[in-house]
């Protein structure tokens, strides 16, 4: 049985646990902190403390975004495990079935599972009196699930309390991976600033607003596993992103993972600064106290907000990663045609045209009348979001502020692929991150003759006309 969420959820108050380590690491690195979080006074990102004492009588502290994000998730060297989100961090899990004399334990395991595992290295205890406790087994008997402990527990465990071994595998050897083959474009924290990102067109991926562009689910819905492992296996044509198809399923899997892990510690740090930017970043704070509030007063409404609503905020938080992550694998969030694709024919894609062309869709405003990628909307000015001020040069902007220039659909290359179905898709739940719509309420019927239109733009003067033969210059032969 895999250690997910779905594995441990409840079994535990503490909110992370700690992957045992492979032994020294072959890489130095460390996950960086966004520019927003940074943008924060110094008291939001670190933390304050607390007039109170904690239960060792030290003076308490509020932890602020960085502690929040590292405890959950942790860093390269030492990554933690979030129970509550739904990733596969790799393990088996079950339950301490009786307690024997001279520091031996006989674990429990799921037959339907795969039963009692074939090695066991480490025991990690996820409930009870000992729960967080991690324990080296010097002996391992797989017939009889007896583990002996290299040392005694601090208390004696009890009969039904949950344990992990072999707990992070997955997560691990997709790190490992994802350093070997990822992390120079995609950068070690997924913020798509690797060594090499600044020389690629188009930038590389930023996980970090745990968005992804070609998607296969809904336009309200996450990438699934399956879309990730899609693009991974195909990569992204007309752009730098490969193929690796030639990796073996369990490493896409791993792969898949550990990107999901980054694209959640991202989203779940941004929605925390998010909590604090309006009244505790640096410009925020600056302006209070040009308005006259003293700065002893601001930092004591933070700590109140710290102490009271932000665990709240944390929590929530939390609970809609994991709701969100979960139901991407859903059948519900699957984008799934109600018509079988209309058959491409002259008259489909002239109604295809003319869908592109109305009104109510408007595809020509991005795309260009010919589908040429020159709309009036490149040319226009556009607001960032955030800043609410016009971005310096012109053009559609996604929402890693970068620039969009919609797809020149005579080139046939199409970054979501290729596939009518793939083209429905897009179509339907529009592209995630950028400002390509989503069309679903659209009847599918119009979504597939504006399908085949596309699909015919590379080779088609005109919807439905062969293509006109290249004029030649007339040569004449003494």
């Amino acid at each position: 049985m895999s250690l997910t969420s779905r594995t441990v959820r409840g079994l535990t108050a503490a909110v992370s646990l700690l992957l045992w380590q492979s032994g020294c690491s072959d890489f130095e690195s460390s996950f960086v902190y966004s520019e927003r979080t940074q943008s924060l006074i110094t008291e939001a990102q670190n933390g304050m403390k607390s007039k109170s004492k904690d239960d060792s009588g030290d003076e308490a502290v509020m932890p602020g975004v960085k502690k929040l994000v590292d405890d959950r998730f942790g860093s390269p060297q030492h990554l933690n495990a979030w129970l509550k989100l739904p990733i596969d961090f790799g393990g088996t899990a079950g339950t301490i079935g009786e307690v024997g004399e001279n520091n031996t334990v006989v674990l429990a395991f799921d037959e339907a599972s795969g039963g009692s595992p074939k090695a066991v290295e480490m025991i990690q205890i996820l409930s009870g009196d000992c729960a967080g406790e991690v324990v080296s087994v010097s002996a391992w008997n797989a017939v009889t699930s007896t583990a002996t402990l290299t040392t005694a527990l601090k208390a004696a465990p009890k009969s039904g309390d949950s344990i992990v071994t072999g707990g992070g595998e997955v997560l691990k050897n997709g790190r490992s991976l994802y350093q070997r083959h990822c992390s120079h474009c995609h950068g070690t924290s997924g913020d798509g600033n690797g060594p090499t990102a600044q020389y690629l067109y188009p930038r590389p991926r930023d996980y970090r607003h745990g968005v992804f562009k070609f998607t296969t689910t809904n336009d309200q819905s996450k990438a699934s596993r399956e879309d990730l492992a899609r693009i991974l296996k195909q990569g992204i044509a007309g752009t730098y992103m490969p193929s690796f198809l030639l990796l073996p399923d369990s490493e896409i899997h791993s792969l898949v993972e550990y990107v999901r892990f980054l694209a959640m510690r991202g989203e779940f740090e941004r929605r925390l600064v998010n909590e604090l930017a309006s009244d505790y970043s640096q410009t925020a704070v600056t302006g209070r106290i040009k308005g006259g509030e003293k700065r002893a007063d601001i930092l004591k409404d933070l700590s109140e907000f710290l102490a009271s609503d932000f665990p709240d905020s944390v929590t929530t938080t939390g609970d809609e990663l994991a709701e969100a992550w979960t139901a991407a694998d859903t059948e519900d969030a699957k984008v799934i045609p109600s018509v079988a694709r209309v058959p491409d024919s002259p008259e489909s894609r002239r109604r295809g045209r003319e869908l592109y062309l109305s009104k109510a869709l408007n595809c020509a405003d991005c795309h260009g009348i010919y589908g040429q990628g020159n709309g009036p909307q490149t040319t226009i000015f556009e607001k960032n979001p955030v800043t609410n001020e016009l971005y310096p040069e012109p053009g559609l902007h996604d929402v890693w502020d970068n620039v969009n220039q919609p797809r020149n659909l005579t080139y046939g290359i199409y970054r979501g692929g290729r596939r009518p179905v793939d083209l429905f898709g897009r179509i339907h739940a529009g592209i995630k991150g950028s400002r390509m719509p989503s069309f679903k309420n659209q009847p599918h019927e119009d979504i597939w003759h504006i399908v085949n239109y596309v699909l015919s733009i590379p080779f088609e003067v005109e919807p439905g006309a062969a293509a006109k033969p290249a004029q030649t210059a007339a040569v004449t032969v003494p």
